[in-house]
């Protein structure tokens, strides 16, 4: 599949555009793949905060909508990444149907959320420190109906 890259461009319903943000203004990439048949993983780069996070979701419910019931969300590559942003992007992309699993990876070296933001995020969703074991998890998940789910270990 192709990356996505995302411009801070805005057009209204009128097609009006609003002057762009700065060239040094925020950015998110998302390329998504299928490692296994029944899961989509989305490797983030760039910046996850307010401004980008409508992008990102955007991006995950495409991802969740191309027939894959799980989904991992790579972040250990990410720059800078905001706990307030993520927070948005899952609470967008908790307002679609997912039946599967969620997993979000985040390295453990990166001192882009702190013990605690990591510790809240936690009791959503599914924590790894790397992939093999968030691909692992999601290979073990079931698919009930109800939105994202932890995976029973």
């Amino acid at each position: 599949m192709t990356p996505v890259s995302v411009a801070p461009v805005m057009v209204d319903q009128l097609d009006t555009i609003t002057p762009a943000l700065p060239l040094n203004a925020p950015m998110v990439l998302a390329t998504v793949s299928c490692p296994q048949s029944d899961t989509a993983l989305c490797r983030v780069t760039g910046t996850v905060d307010l401004i980008t996070a409508p992008a990102l979701a955007s991006r995950l419910i495409e991802a969740v909508h191309e027939g894959r019931p799980h989904l991992v969300i790579d972040l250990s590559a990410v720059a800078v990444l905001y706990s307030t942003g993520l927070h948005a992007a899952l609470d967008i992309l908790d307002s679609y149907d997912i039946d599967g699993h969620l997993a979000i990876v985040i390295d453990s070296r990166s001192e882009a959320l702190t013990r605690p933001e990591i510790n809240e995020l936690s009791e959503i969703v599914d924590i790894h420190h790397d992939l093999a074991s968030a691909l692992r998890t999601c290979a073990r998940a079931s698919i009930t109906t109800g939105g994202r789910h932890r995976a029973i270990a």
